[in-house]
């Protein structure tokens, strides 16, 4: 079924304070490591006081912990950090300073006994930018400070339009560079279902905005006179309400089996970690009407899957869906979803990219606009097309070198 889409020209501006904004979308760095002979654990070694040490230098906490045979998560004060044996996945939203902790963690990877293979270092465009330190004011900052650490061999990408909902990447390649994947085992699980997507070490992430007044609410802690939340809640015990959250957007039956780590920030806010052997699940929420933002990321294959893609997007209801898909082997790029795949969210017809990125990986991106209002909370314009308004800036902090 179509629907006419949003006039955005026609949705009314929005202004607010630097006091009343929190930067939703995420920086993601990904770190691949050549395998230690003589450290098989590689990073794992490490416990959470020295990864602690590490996340101050992005200012962010530890808030608690789950590990299995294949990974440790850590669910952190601003999003998720998973370490495996030779990969370290740090993802942090607001304005943290992600970028600062790649010396640190380059000297943890000497002391294991290994080397950079690859790095990969993105997010979608800020809906604050002028809120971001360094060295995130901007893209090109973000790759001269990779430049200034590795040479003039990081490749820069921006996939989608550059004014709208676009994602910014950024790869280095090391000595070790390898474009080819990793062996699969001989025995797969129910976790490793056989697929042919399953050949390369893709990672799909799934960045929502706009979200549905009622998914809002859902995600929201604050009190009123009564003693009750806002969403009606009521009293519960520590860890209740993460679970009750977890279960009521439906991430629960989207995860069955899988081991779950939630956490209900105070006064609104979600996160969540999840593993099920080799693959990690992360979804982190942003709940204020006025910029709401939801993301899931995995590197489990059957999540390309249109029936479970539409699944994830249902959790959220959201205005504006914006899919990447970074594929290590650069073979496996977004199937072209339809409609009625989307159908709960009344989606557009996607602009579809697919753009290699340094020596054998890939990117694939698309984007899906909700027709309806029953879809979610129809965009600003500012959303559409790039940052929202702030009725005052502060002076961005100087670099280091700018001190």
């Amino acid at each position: 079924m179509d629907f006419p889409m949003h006039d955005a020209a026609a949705l009314a501006p929005c202004t607010l304070s630097t006091e009343d904004v929190f930067e939703g979308p995420e920086k993601k760095l990904e770190v691949y490591f050549r395998t230690s002979v003589s450290q098989p654990s590689g990073f794992r070694q490490y416990g959470a006081e020295a990864w602690s040490e590490l996340l101050s230098l992005a200012a962010c906490t530890i808030l608690n912990q789950r590990s299995n045979d294949h990974c440790d998560a850590y669910l952190l004060s601003e999003s998720s950090l998973f370490v495996f044996a030779d990969r370290v996945i740090l993802k942090t939203c607001g304005t943290t300073t992600l970028l600062l902790v790649l010396p640190r963690l380059l000297e943890m990877a000497a002391t294991a006994g290994t080397a950079l293979e690859r790095l990969q270092y993105g997010h979608l465009r800020y809906k604050f930018p002028q809120l971001q330190l360094y060295p995130s004011r901007s893209h090109d900052e973000e790759r001269a400070y990779l430049v200034a650490m590795f040479g003039e061999g990081v490749h820069a990408l921006t996939v989608g339009p550059a004014d709208g909902c676009c994602w910014h990447v950024l790869a280095v390649e090391g000595r070790a560079a390898v474009a080819a994947p990793r062996p699969l085992p001989a025995q797969l699980n129910k976790w490793q279902m056989a697929l042919p997507s399953l050949a390369g070490e893709d990672i799909l992430e799934v960045a929502m905005e706009g979200l549905s007044a009622e998914v809002c609410a859902l995600f929201g802690f604050e009190r009123g006179p009564d003693g009750k939340d806002v969403a009606g809640w009521g009293p519960l015990p520590d860890g209740a309400l993460a679970r009750a959250m977890t279960t009521s957007c439906g991430l629960a039956d989207l995860l069955p089996g899988a081991l779950i780590d939630d956490w209900a920030f105070e006064p609104c806010g979600y996160s969540m970690n999840a593993l099920a052997g080799p693959y990690y699940y992360t979804v982190h929420v942003t709940p204020e009407v006025a910029f709401s933002y939801a993301s899931f990321e995995t590197n489990d294959p059957r999540f390309r899957a249109a029936d479970l893609v539409e699944r994830v997007v249902g959790c959220f209801s959201p205005s504006v869906v914006t899919l990447t898909l970074t594929s290590r082997d650069g073979t496996h790029r977004l199937p072209a979803y339809s409609r009625r795949d989307f159908e709960r969210t009344a989606a557009s017809a996607p602009t579809i990219e697919h753009k290699p990125l340094g020596n054998g990986a890939a990117v694939s991106y698309a984007t899906y606009r909700a027709a309806e209002r029953r879809a979610g909370l129809p965009l600003v314009k500012s959303f559409c097309d790039g940052a929202l308004g702030l009725a005052a800036v502060p002076t961005p902090t100087a670099s280091p070198e700018e001190a």
